[in-house]
């Protein structure tokens, strides 16, 4: 199987439909599968050919979804490249991962040292430039899904046809999505997300809106509820920003599903997120090593907002202790995770590729707890449990509780240094209000077991965040040094 031969069968079967909606451009599947078949013909001509990496660094439209599906036609490599990046960071992700080409705006600089083509330059028209046949092998590698914070030192894993349709079929599944949804895509192709929701829809044979960030809070209100979209994906500080806009009434009242990923909600804040801003909204935990890991469907908002859902369709999760042996319900430790999605093979900063788990196990780096039934609670990354005296400390049930007051906006909770604990608890906050640190002392002492309360208090305007919207810890970490 290759992944873009579903494309062509829905185009000659449903050709007409629309496929991509961008600005005042509508693409049918007809429409889609020729200038799919155009862009392979013109990569061929560049010498593409099936194993080839090359590196999309463009912004979102058209041509960037409808070349992964290129490349995937090709049985090349799609190597993400964010367009935001450097040229000297680009230069560095493309010889890291042996990019055979870059595929780059016409105004970007050029790195040194790459094979570049200009998304407008070298094209063939019709049948200018013969077609190779379709590489019909599902293990053949197709997309190079870099980690967060890849800048510096990328990393990546190597999906294939077959794992990414697996990944696929779970969204299908798991989540709902189907030929009659339209997604409006409101996140970067570059990330994991936004490019698998958008690949996905196409496959599911549903129609894709293009509508490129960044969106003001009431600016991105007005563009859903024009758009009428079933479906979209929005990362919690997006969210956040709505919930204040709130008058009366769900702010996205058409909406199916408003899909939430990226980083963790605390339970007060999904619960009025809900009521407020879509009553659609569903949870969805995911790496970009392996896709999709658990979801929290609208109905458990209730009971289980306080978790990460349930395990994704055909995936299996388990808590194991450092040893690797499983942990009872309730216990925290390491989460694993293996399904047909996840990937096998795994390429480092340097370019080699590094050993998976021989069983299919996938550790994506976070601490968790099951509960007996099936749902997941996250309790930190593992690089970011606190040990003070000896006791593992959980950031996350330490930020939990913070957030039950109402004048805290945002938090992250890290370890200090400490002569003589080793860490100590520092929780940063953001707060509507000034905050009495006396008031916060109690709240926590209350809350949380003595040793757990945090030993220092930050205040801060806004929280620093990574791309990917979760708090930058290490921006943190280094805050804590300053006078």
């Amino acid at each position: 199987m290759n992944l873009s031969s579903i494309l062509c069968c829905y185009a000659e079967s449903h050709g007409d439909k629309t496929a991509i909606e961008y600005r005042n451009e509508r693409i049918s599947y007809l429409e889609l599968q020729q200038r799919m078949e155009d862009y392979a013909a013109g990569l061929a001509a560049r010498g593409v050919r099936p194993g080839d990496r090359v590196g999309l660094a463009l912004k979102e439209h058209p041509p960037h979804l409808i070349l992964h599906y290129a490349l995937a036609r090709l049985g090349a490599v799609i190597l993400p490249i964010d367009p935001r990046w450097t040229a000297p960071e680009q230069a560095r992700a493309a010889t890291a991962f042996a990019a055979r080409l870059l595929i780059l705006e016409d105004d970007a600089p050029a790195p040194d040292g790459a094979d570049i083509l200009r998304l407008t330059e070298g094209w063939p028209q019709g049948d200018a430039v013969q077609l190779p046949n379709m590489p019909d092998d599902a293990e053949l590698p197709l997309l190079i899904s870099l980690s967060s914070g890849t800048t510096g030192r990328p990393k990546g894993a190597l999906v294939t046809h077959e794992q990414m349709y697996q990944r696929f079929v779970s969204q299908w599944v798991t989540l709902g999505f189907g030929a009659a949804d339209r997604f409006l895509g409101l996140t970067p192709l570059f990330f994991g997300a936004g490019r698998s929701f958008a690949m996905s829809f196409l496959a599911a044979g549903g129609t894709v809106i293009l509508d490129p960030p960044p969106h003001k809070p009431q600016a991105l209100v007005a563009t859903i509820n024009a758009s009428a979209a079933t479906v979209t994906f929005l990362v919690p500080t997006q969210l956040r920003d709505l919930v204040d806009l709130h008058e009366s009434g769900p702010l996205l009242p058409d909406l199916k599903k408003l899909l939430i990923s990226g980083a963790a909600l605390y339970p007060d804040e999904a619960r009025e997120m809900l009521r407020k801003v879509s009553a659609g909204l569903v949870g969805y935990y995911a790496s970009s090593e392996g896709g999709g890991i658990a979801a929290l469907t609208t109905a458990e908002f209730a009971q289980y907002a306080h978790t990460a859902g349930r395990p994704t369709f055909r995936t299996e999760v388990e808590i194991v202790d450092a040893g690797g042996a499983r942990l009872a319900s309730g216990e925290t430790g390491r989460l694993r995770y293996r399904g047909p999605g996840v990937a096998r093979r795994f390429i480092d900063e340097r370019g080699a590729e590094t050993p998976a788990d021989p069983q299919g196990w996938f550790y994506p780096g976070d601490l968790a707890a099951r509960l007996d039934s099936g749902h997941i609670v996250l309790r930190g990354r593992d690089k970011d449990v606190i040990n003070r005296g000896g006791v593992n400390v959980y950031p996350a049930e330490i930020e939990a509780a913070l957030m039950q007051l109402e004048a805290v906006r945002e938090t992250a909770v890290v370890g200090a240094p400490s002569a003589r604990h080793g860490e100590i608890v520092a929780a940063f906050i953001a707060a509507d209000e000034p905050i009495d640190q006396n008031v916060l002392d109690q709240h926590c002492r209350a809350q949380l077991a003595p040793y757990k309360a945090p030993a220092r208090y930050l205040f801060l305007e806004r929280l620093p965040r990574k791309s990917s919207g979760k708090p930058d810890k290490a921006a943190l970490l280094a805050l804590l040094d300053e006078p």
